[in-house]
């Protein structure tokens, strides 16, 4: 299962590597990317695990850079 989200207050690349490199190493996530510009991840999860998964995603992103903020993104 695909899904992209927005991210809010990501204040750099390298922060946006670290977030990647931790998110990757969850449980059920099968691809992560971070756009360019900061502003979408796009991850890709085991059905089934989705909740659990961005649980992990939320506080690793408000972890590694203060004030960081994840929402689904409707298409």
């Amino acid at each position: 299962m695909s899904r992209i989200y927005h991210v809010y207050a990501l204040s750099d690349r390298l922060k946006a590597k670290r977030i990647e490199g931790e998110i990757a190493k969850v449980d059920g996530v099968k691809d992560i990317r971070i756009s360019e510009d900061l502003n979408e991840m796009n991850i890709e999860v085991d059905t089934g695990k989705i909740s659990a998964v961005m649980e992990r995603v939320v506080n690793i992103c408000s972890r590694i850079s203060y004030g960081c903020e994840v929402k689904y993104k409707f298409i």
